[in-house]
């Protein structure tokens, strides 16, 4: 049986996202809240983890992983991660930048981009918007001085301005994406980092227009660059107030149509199906 490992609430809609698709094409499988405990799984079972770079007590005999962590930044890493990599059957990754290093490392990856599925779209109306900004992260230094400039000219406006950086999940994260009319997308890392789709995804799927940094991944920019506006000042306040000023709700919606319509998950899925098939019992 091949078992999707639903363990933290960052990759929550993904695995709730792989089911979905899953179901549509009639692959058997289920889903298993976390693996913490060694006695919760099955040696014949194949767990598919979107945790694989953490540090876990346990991993399963058998799994895939499905990788959506940036190895092509200046964050270091453990060699123990990429031997857990090593021990997987398959590799599946978000971006082939990603793949690249995996293939430097003498791990061979397969690309899965992230795309649409329907329950990224939350049950909750989308037509009032009452905050203009949001962004949800750890706030780092450098995010910090970046959203400085907005936090001044919204210092007697706060409850126009949305920044959280921890416990913004399940009906709290719904509630402040459907009522945003934008979104930030600023880079955790500052050396060769990947868009951050899985963010962005989200906030078009609720009709929120998004404003991001470039990143170093050239088949993102290309792919998703035309449903998102790249920051062009330095001081990205200034684009702000400029995109605000011309903000148009019909522009959210028609992103968010091309979005359904043009990066069905199902399609990106598809492509790797025979891979997956191979463990799965019929």
């Amino acid at each position: 049986m091949l078992v999707l490992v639903d363990n933290t609430c960052y990759f929550k809609f993904i695995i709730d996202a792989l089911s979905e698709v899953m179901t549509e094409l009639e692959i058997p499988h289920k889903i298993i809240e976390n693996y913490f405990n060694e006695f919760i799984y099955d040696d014949e079972d194949v767990y598919l983890i979107c945790t694989t770079h953490e540090e876990k007590p346990f991993m399963p005999k058998r799994y895939i992983s499905y990788n959506f962590e940036q190895f092509t930044t200046e964050h270091e890493w453990k060699s123990e991660v990429f031997e857990k990599f090593k021990n997987a059957e398959l590799v599946l990754d978000y971006s082939l930048e990603n793949i690249k290093f995996f293939k430097e490392k003498g791990i061979e990856a397969h690309f899965f981009p992230l795309g649409y599925a329907n329950c990224m779209t939350y049950n909750k109306p989308t037509d009032n918007k009452h905050i203009d900004f949001t962004f949800i992260g750890k706030i780092t230094h450098d995010r910090y001085n970046k959203l400085k400039p907005l936090f001044n000219i919204y210092n007697e406006n706060r409850n126009r301005l949305f920044i959280c950086q921890e416990k913004c999940w399940g009906d709290y994260l719904e509630t402040v994406y459907t009522q945003s009319k934008f979104g930030l997308n600023l880079h955790l890392y500052s050396q060769k980092p990947i868009l951050e789709i899985t963010r962005i995804i989200l906030l078009i799927s609720n009709k929120v227009i998004v404003l991001s940094e470039r990143s170093d991944d050239e088949w993102y920019d290309n792919e998703y660059g035309h449903l998102i506006n790249f920051f062009e000042n330095k001081n990205y306040a200034i684009d702000c107030i400029n995109h605000l000023q011309k903000y148009d709700y019909k522009e959210a919606e028609r992103r968010y149509q091309e979005l359904i319509t043009k990066h069905r998950y199902i399609d990106y899925f598809k492509k790797i199906q025979p891979f997956i098939l191979k463990f799965v019992l019929i």
